[in-house]
């Protein structure tokens, strides 16, 4: 029998072992997880309330020789507990059981601390992966990312008015969901949209290895929201970007490209700028179509997968009571 159980400094070097056979890319960026998620996890041990988990968890799966067998990572959504991630997942070769032990421990563990989302990113082309999630715990495909690096800033344009941007605050969080929730494909509505905390900055910026800046676009007149933008980096280096722009708006790609391109260059002239394209927003078509018309070059495609927890409605019959009902559904 498999046990499960948080990672702990005992477990680190197993586990550094374990990935570097696996995806020794990997290797690197675990090493930050170990220094929060280890400490992290004797303070998340007492805390019952999800509300309260802030942090990446991380759990191991070993067989009955105590030999490591799989570790996966999980992360609650900032800003909204009840929506968790499957951040990573690794398990030996022939291994597949302890994997999905992993999987199914997780969701069994914070389903009954009322998390009612689950879900994970995965590269469409990891397709034994996707069908542990699938067939063998229960999610579904809901619609995939796409991850572009700009190869070209031919598109750049010089003469934008910098005055239609201004940078975000936290109190612009419900128009940034409202923007969000309103561009989203209407049959992604349920599983995908987003809470208005979800886009607060974070307090815990000391923890988090990202610096990230965000922009809104916003009408002078009137007020409302053309854009929103989301800029991240690591190292200073490497930037991703991700836009949220409304279908009726989308003439204004190249201005808010230009616009995001710009400050970037104020911080480091030679950058690697990422793009992001989400599928299950109206704009996707069009995004996709202009990166292709610009050369910009498509580095992955990640397939969106997630498992919900559904509460019927009560019934007016008395003869039908409340029940919790899984099924497998989206973000």
């Amino acid at each position: 029998m498999a046990k499960i159980k948080k990672i702990s400094y005992s477990d680190i070097l197993h586990v550094k072992k374990l990935i570097s056979v696996v995806l020794s890319d990997n290797v690197m960026s675990y090493r930050r997880l170990f220094f929060l998620s280890v400490p992290v996890t004797y303070i998340q041990n007492f805390i019952y309330d999800v509300r309260l988990r802030l942090f990446p968890e991380t759990y191991v799966v070993s067989d009955n020789f105590k030999n490591l067998k799989g570790v996966i990572t999980v992360k609650p959504q900032y800003g909204n507990p009840y929506k968790w991630q499957i951040k990573r997942l690794f398990f030996a070769k022939n291994a597949y059981e302890e994997g999905k032990q992993l999987i199914e421990y997780i969701i069994a563990k914070f389903g009954a601390r009322a998390v009612d989302t689950f879900y994970v990113s995965i590269d469409d082309n990891q397709t034994e992966l996707i069908d542990l999630f699938v067939k063998g715990c229960g999610f579904r495909y809901c619609s995939s990312e796409s991850l572009w690096m700009v190869s070209n800033l031919n598109f750049i344009s010089d003469n934008i008015d910098e005055s239609l941007f201004r940078p975000f605050k936290n109190s612009d969080n419900k128009n940034s969901a409202d923007l969000f929730n309103d561009t989203l494909i209407t049959h992604y509505k349920y599983s995908l949209s987003k809470d208005k905390n979800e886009f607060n900055d974070t307090f815990i910026q000391g923890f988090n290895s990202e610096t990230v800046f965000k922009y809104v676009m916003e009408d002078k007149d009137s007020h409302n929201f053309k854009a929103f933008i989301e800029i991240k980096t690591i190292d200073n280096k490497n930037y991703f970007l991700d836009t949220v722009i409304p279908p009726q708006n989308i003439e204004l790609l190249n201005v808010i490209l230009s616009y995001a391109v710009k400050k970037i260059s104020k911080r480091n002239k030679n950058f690697k700028l990422y793009i992001k394209n989400r599928k299950y927003l109206q704009t996707g078509e069009a995004l996709e179509n202009f990166f292709r018309e610009n050369r910009f070059e498509q580095l992955q495609n990640n397939a969106i997968l997630v498992r919900d927890f559904f509460k019927c409605i009560k019934e007016e019959n008395n003869s039908f009571n409340n029940a919790i009902v899984f099924s497998g559904f989206e973000i």
